[in-house]
């Protein structure tokens, strides 16, 4: 499984800017809630739509799925557990990569 994670990490590294925001919480909200959003389509489940965020994640995490369906069929041909996990997975990743060791001191500046 560590090998599909790191396609998909790879491929969001590239072509997704939504991981760089100018703040450590809207990096880690912006992941979370995209890539929540994204397992909840490709298992079938109701995406929250209630908010202008729960909406933009939502259009994130469905351009995301139709990337999947067409780059990774692998994804949908595991179980609900799998993809969670994957999914989890990549959140990890991507906020250790994205917040944690990243150089970017205006990440953690109180006062920007």
């Amino acid at each position: 499984m560590k090998n599909r994670v790191e396609e998909l990490f790879s491929f969001i590294q590239e072509r997704y800017l939504w991981q760089f925001y100018s703040r450590s919480w809207d990096r880690e909200e912006n992941i979370k809630g995209i890539l929540d959003a994204t397992f909840e389509i490709c298992t079938g489940k109701h995406v929250k739509d209630e908010t202008l965020m729960d909406k933009y994640f939502y259009t994130e995490g469905k351009a995301f799925s139709e990337v999947i369906k067409k780059k990774f069929p692998w994804f949908l041909e595991l179980d609900e557990s799998e993809k969670k996990s994957v999914i989890n997975d990549l959140q990890i990743k991507l906020l250790d990569v994205v917040v944690t060791r990243s150089l970017n001191a205006e990440l953690k500046n109180p006062n920007y």
